[in-house]
């Protein structure tokens, strides 16, 4: 099953550099997080029916190791670009169809829509559910809702320190520290089982 560390590894060397991490029951969690969070179901489909709007894919990062393939990146509404999920994969592409990697490789689509766009046979595992003290990363990200452009070509990753991203924040109403070190996110460890193999393990965080 997927675990925390094996994910997030390429991207972030110690957890604590993305954020503080706590195993939550579904029922102590906000009802809108246990409606994002606790299902077995695409989290691109997921987050499209909760804000009533298409998203589209801003990869942040991407990590080449054999087979296998490792991405963080965000999703963000379409109409309103706001930013509804940070998330890290971690695919092994050998077992996919070329069509399908060559899609997931050009950055341009989120990894729920390629599957069901080719009927990729699939099914989603939930694995745990977290609730997180989100770090500087998390911040930026969820918070200050900070993206890149979206859409990038394959070998332009945005750097995650590159604070000429743009943001749809209001910077009049900044968070102060004190409302910072109270926040508090939501997300979940998942897998896909592609064709009875598992193939992917994800890192899903939330914003409602």
């Amino acid at each position: 099953m997927p675990q925390l560390e094996t994910i997030t590894a390429p991207f972030f060397p110690t957890l604590a550099e993305l954020g503080e991490f706590r195993l939550v029951a579904v029922d102590d969690m906000p009802a809108d997080y246990q409606t994002l969070l606790a299902h077995d179901a695409h989290m691109t489909v997921t987050v499209e029916a909760f804000h009533n709007s298409m998203v589209d894919v801003a990869v942040l990062d991407e990590h080449r190791e054999g087979d296998y393939y490792s991405r963080t990146s965000l999703l963000i509404c379409r109409q309103s670009r706001k930013i509804v999920q940070f998330g890290v994969m971690r695919i092994d592409l050998s077992g996919l169809p070329q069509i399908v990697r060559e899609e997931i490789e050009s950055r341009g689509t989120p990894l729920g829509r390629v599957l069901i766009r080719h009927n990729v046979l699939r099914h989603v595992e939930l694995h745990r559910l977290w609730r997180i003290k989100p770090g500087r990363e998390l911040q930026r990200r969820l918070i200050y809702q900070i993206a890149p452009a979206v859409n990038q070509p394959a070998g332009t990753a945005a750097s995650t320190s590159d604070d000429s991203s743009i943001s749809v924040f209001n910077l009049a109403k900044l968070p102060t520290q004190k409302s910072l070190d109270a926040e508090r996110l939501y997300g979940r460890t998942a897998r896909i089982v592609v064709e009875g193999r598992p193939a992917v393990e994800l890192l899903e965080i939330v914003k409602a």
